[in-house]
């Protein structure tokens, strides 16, 4: 049982991540992109730790209840979350040679979000679920929710992070820190209100959210892509 739920909690990962290196054009290092993966799910405890920390902080300061739920959700988890994601790249790849062109930037913070999102949703299987029939259904959801939200919003970064490195506008990785956060609390916000995808509207809200987001990050790599080569 316990390899099962290793097994699918790593599946949705490794399937994105196929789908999202085909899409570049000159193949990365299999050794980098696995470490940048592995640094990426090292990154999830860490994040943890930091999350239970400012979440504790806020939960007893003097601030108002709904400014305090405000930053739980946008700021303690999203924001630490994406910053961790984008700091497993940062330190290990920005002066790496096979770092040559903009989209690696996308593709590295994609990487390392996978491995992120893979331990959380082993994390999910063995909290949650008590069958494999149960893990399953869980494995799928998260595929198309969770690890799809953690894909897209550190895409965001990635760009961010290229239009630093290779086009020198500075201030990028941080406005698009701030974007990946309002896309990743509002998501959790709105996964809350649906009750687990139970209640209709809020499920429908969350794929049209998540539609849009990654036609966005389409938008930004094939535009990265042309104006890298003009």
């Amino acid at each position: 049982m316990i390899w099962v739920y290793l097994i699918l909690g790593v599946l949705p990962s490794l399937v994105w991540l196929s789908i999202y290196l085909r899409e570049d054009e000159h193949p990365e290092p299999n050794l980098l992109v696995l470490r940048t993966f592995f640094l990426g799910a090292l990154a999830a405890p860490l994040a943890a730790g930091m999350e239970f920390l400012l979440v504790r902080w806020l939960e007893t300061s003097f601030l108002p209840a709904l400014l305090v739920q405000i930053l739980v959700f946008f700021v303690a988890i999203a924001w630490v979350e994406e910053y961790w994601k984008y700091l497993a790249v940062k330190l290990t790849m920005a002066r790496d040679h096979s770092f040559d062109e903009p989209t690696d930037a996308m593709i590295y913070l994609i990487v390392a979000a996978l491995g992120f999102a893979a331990v959380e949703n082993v994390l999910a299987l063995f909290n949650f679920v008590e069958s494999v029939p149960e893990a399953l259904e869980l494995a799928l959801l998260r595929f198309l929710s969770a690890t799809l939200l953690h894909v897209l919003a550190s895409a965001m970064v990635g760009y961010g992070l290229a239009r630093e490195r290779f086009f020198l506008r500075k201030g990028q990785v941080a406005g698009a820190l701030v974007a990946a956060s309002f896309l990743h609390g509002l998501y959790n916000i709105l996964t809350l209100s649906s009750n687990g995808f139970a209640n209709l509207s809020a499920t429908i809200v969350v794929v049209v959210l998540l539609g849009l987001a990654a036609i966005a990050v389409n938008i930004l790599f094939y535009k990265l892509k042309r104006n890298f080569f003009l």
